[in-house]
């Protein structure tokens, strides 16, 4: 009885995953390489709840620890997946500070190229 719940909330959870995961991803708050990797973890619950040979592993767990199991398991993955954001995030404003650092750069050797060409010209108008 236990293992069926467990397996059960096994599927519910992987389903809240792929469900927050693709949300995640449409909010543009996570890549596309993680988020590839959160929706495989995703299926991979997904299976481990439903396919009878993988779901082996609920008759294991002691019937006394499967809240404690649950609880812990469920904080693990979404504290992960919210450090997995994080990461996401930090890597979006990286790329777009080095973009505009790249267009600072490129700025400033337009501005010293007219500014070479200026000393040039007025030291040929001596």
């Amino acid at each position: 009885m236990m293992a069926g719940i467990l397996c059960t909330i096994t599927v519910i959870e992987g389903i809240v995953l792929l469900v927050v995961d693709f949300i995640s991803f449409v909010y543009q708050k996570i890549t596309v390489g993680i988020e590839l990797c959160w929706s495989a973890f995703a299926v991979v619950l997904i299976l481990l709840g439903v396919v009878p040979g993988l779901s082996d592993w609920s008759r294991v767990v002691p019937r006394e620890a499967v809240p404690a199991f649950l609880l812990i398991s469920l904080a693990v993955i979404f504290s992960f997946f919210y450090l997995s954001c994080a990461v996401s995030q930090l890597l979006r404003k990286n790329q777009e500070l080095a973009m505009h650092v790249s267009l600072l750069n490129q700025e400033n050797e337009i501005i010293l190229q007219k500014l070479k060409d200026r000393l040039t010209d007025e030291e040929e108008e001596k």
